[in-house]
């Protein structure tokens, strides 16, 4: 009897043990074949068009190209461990949505890989290939792959999507800010390329009015395109202000060096993340422009530029003139109370007495100008005081200078030629910035007073 129980129970155990297993076996295969259906569901487009941030991007493909390619052929790299990581953003992006923690706007970057497969696009033929885009004749040779000012130049670099019918339009706005973008340091373009390179020499003569213009005439004695007719068809470069940086990143994000590195800046923000070039430079157009007014067709800066720069740098003891001495900047009260130029330049008068240049007015400061802040009478007060003072240390420190300059030329200095010269010159451009300054001490009185001081200094060193 007890070894009928023992094998029965042994049955019962073995029978249990299937049953445990089945159930196992079963929930695994229910698992795979909901994961299966899931992959595939979430694999097709109209999956990715649920979130509503994605309608645009969904409607866009749909009119493109690339219509019949799915979004995750291109959004994610060929190969088995790409596929599977998509997969895992995607259910964390799918989760956040489900909890409302989600963005304005989709940020997505698609790699060369994606592009260059075999079944798509091909790189040599690429290159080989010259193309038409609208006037402008363009080959991808030299551009794929090519490092710009820490740029690495992809496929998305030029082709994506910031509006319209096509997903994977070409951003003019990208072909702009590398041509026409100026180093810093050297204020030349820093991708070198001649009109020619884009643009075919009009094959006739074009009217503009009473006037015929033979661009192919110009071309033979190599006249310059931006410096006459086209001048004004390339805007300006624009500054990256600091606050752009606002739109991505915390307030509290401090700096360090790497930040003053453009090719490190530039490197960080197209590697792996898209963030679009006009998103910080702004939009760089070019093309014809149309100038209603000559005011309009005018910068006057190409001529007048820097007019105001000793006022300023003197105003602000910043550099930029002579440094005057290894002491502290000497800041100006006016300046450190944020007075502009305007506080004191109230007076509109004529540029020259009597001249009729452009009819034109230039803002006059005058002592009243004090009175708007100041207890009245304070600049009919102080303002001759500051000016005589300074004056008579400008003459007094000019002709010690001359009578200096005088002995050197006769040879009654003891020393040599080489280290007077390079003090009268220090001492010249002291009292050139002084005198071109024209407030003589207004602008910044202890600033002025200090660099006079420092003049006589280096008079009195000369033996």
């Amino acid at each position: 009897m007890k070894s009928n129980k023992k094998s029965k129970f042994s049955v019962r155990r073995i029978v249990g043990r299937l049953s445990v297993l089945k159930v196992l076996a079963m929930l695994i295969a229910v698992v795979c074949f909901i994961s299966a259906v899931a992959m595939t569901v979430t694999s097709q487009p109209g999956f990715c068009n649920s979130c509503h941030i994605m309608n645009s991007y969904y409607d866009s493909w749909k009119h493109s190209s690339h219509h019949e390619v799915s979004c995750l052929s291109c959004h994610l790299k060929p190969g088995f461990n790409s596929y599977m990581k998509g997969k895992i953003n995607g259910l964390s992006q799918a989760v956040d949505c489900m909890v409302g923690r989600i963005g304005t706007a989709a940020h997505a970057t698609v790699a060369d890989e994606s592009c260059l497969r075999s079944a798509c696009h091909n790189i040599e033929l690429l290159e080989a290939k010259a193309v038409k885009f609208g006037e402008v004749k363009f080959t991808h040779k030299g551009h794929i792959g090519n490092t710009i000012d820490g740029i690495t130049i992809s496929c998305g670099t030029c082709h994506n999507h910031v509006g319209g019918q096509d997903h994977f339009e070409v951003n003019k706005g990208v072909c702009f800010t590398c041509h026409f973008l100026d180093d810093k340091k050297t204020e030349e373009v820093i991708v070198e390329s001649e009109c020619q390179d884009c643009h075919e020499v009009p094959d006739k003569v074009i009217e503009q009015g009473m006037v015929k213009i033979n661009h192919a005439e110009f071309v033979s004695y190599e006249a310059s395109c931006n410096d006459s007719c086209h001048k004004k068809q390339v805007e300006a470069q624009s500054n990256v202000a600091e606050t752009i940086c606002l739109n991505c990143h915390p307030f509290t994000m401090g700096h360090d060096e790497e930040d003053e590195n453009i090719e490190l800046l530039h490197e960080h923000h197209t590697t792996g993340e898209k963030v679009e070039c006009f998103a910080c430079h702004g939009d760089i157009s070019h093309g014809p422009t149309r100038f209603d007014s000559v005011s309009a067709m005018i910068d006057c800066k190409d001529c007048h530029s820097d007019t105001h720069n000793i006022q300023q740098t003197i105003y602000t003891a910043e550099e930029g003139h002579p440094k005057s001495g290894d002491s502290d900047k000497i800041l100006s009260p006016m300046f450190l109370t944020h007075v502009q130029c305007t506080g004191c330049h109230i007076e509109k008068t004529a540029i020259r007495s009597g001249a009729l240049e452009s009819l034109g007015t230039v803002a006059k400061s005058v002592p009243r100008a004090c009175d708007n802040c100041h207890e009245p009478g304070t600049g009919e007060k102080y303002i001759p005081f500051w000016q005589k003072k300074i004056k008579g240390m400008f003459a007094q420190t000019s002709k010690r200078l001359d009578k200096f300059e005088q002995l050197a030329s006769i040879g009654g200095l003891e020393q040599d030629e080489k280290t007077v010269k390079k003090s009268i010159e220090q001492v010249r451009a002291i009292l050139r910035s002084v005198e071109a300054d024209g407030s003589w001490g207004v602008h910044n009185l202890k600033y002025t007073e200090e660099m006079l001081l420092r003049a006589n200094k280096i008079i009195s060193q000369i033996k």
